[in-house]
């Protein structure tokens, strides 16, 4: 592989430089084949086939490396959800479904105790109630925040790649791109009620600010949900690596 240290050889023209058209285009196809050059390497990793119905599990738990910096971390998935749906519109999409996978954020409890506001995120973060806390193993969990949603009603493995990046903002909610087109089976053709059951579009959310307030150290989870309120809801996960960028 010829690496090329000097781009600007290029827009002299190919003729005066010693680089051919065919080792421009193997650079490029290496730099956007390559993991770890686009998500950084992989600092945790899942590879087994867990199941969950009608309940949670850890597929998951992983610490951050030190770093003084953190820019970005991606989850790279292959999961699927199954659960027959009456409005076949819904099909294959993210809307109505309750089978999805989250991440939990935890921290020791030693040291100073949580109190007020111990952190806001974006998306579906919460501001910490210390009377509230939920503690195990000497630690407490800071928040939950969702990742990735199930397809609706479809039993074929699906690979997603979400990556949560420190410049990204979430949109803001009155920004249609930010939902899936349409009503849920839930909403029917009521739009006060789909207005309640909106579904992010991708099943996912950008989520800047949680990378913004990470710190070293912290222990991340992966959980697999499925719902507790209806039959037949189901998470199934095959794959989860997490690849990180940091200094």
């Amino acid at each position: 592989m010829y690496y090329i240290q000097n781009w600007d050889q290029i827009f002299d023209g190919l003729e005066k430089s010693k680089i051919t058209a065919d080792e421009i285009k193997a650079a490029e196809v290496e730099i956007s084949t390559n993991p770890d050059d686009v998500y950084g390497p992989i600092i945790a990793s899942n590879r087994t086939l867990e199941t969950v119905e009608k309940d949670q599990k850890n597929y998951l738990t992983f610490n951050l490396p030190p770093f003084k910096t953190i820019r970005s971390l991606t989850f790279i998935l292959r999961c699927r959800g199954s659960r027959w749906a009456p409005n076949f519109k819904d099909w294959g999409t993210f809307k109505g479904t309750w089978s999805w996978l989250d991440v939990e954020l935890w921290r020791p409890t030693r040291g100073p105790k949580p109190t007020g506001r111990d952190i806001h995120l974006a998306g579906n973060g919460w501001e910490l109630d210390p009377k509230k806390l939920i503690r195990k193993d000497k630690k407490y969990m800071v928040g939950t925040w969702l990742l990735q949603r199930n397809r609706l009603a479809t039993k074929t493995w699906e690979d997603y790649t979400v990556t949560w990046d420190v410049n990204e903002f979430e949109l803001d909610d009155k920004v249609a791109a930010k939902w899936e087109e349409g009503f849920s089976e839930k909403g029917g053709e009521d739009p006060e009620v789909a207005k309640k059951e909106r579904w992010y579009k991708g099943g996912w959310s950008p989520n800047g600010q949680f990378v913004r307030s990470l710190k070293p150290g912290d222990e991340l989870r992966i959980m697999m949900k499925a719902s507790t309120r209806e039959p037949g809801w189901r998470c199934e996960v095959l794959k989860c690596d997490v690849r990180a960028i940091w200094t």
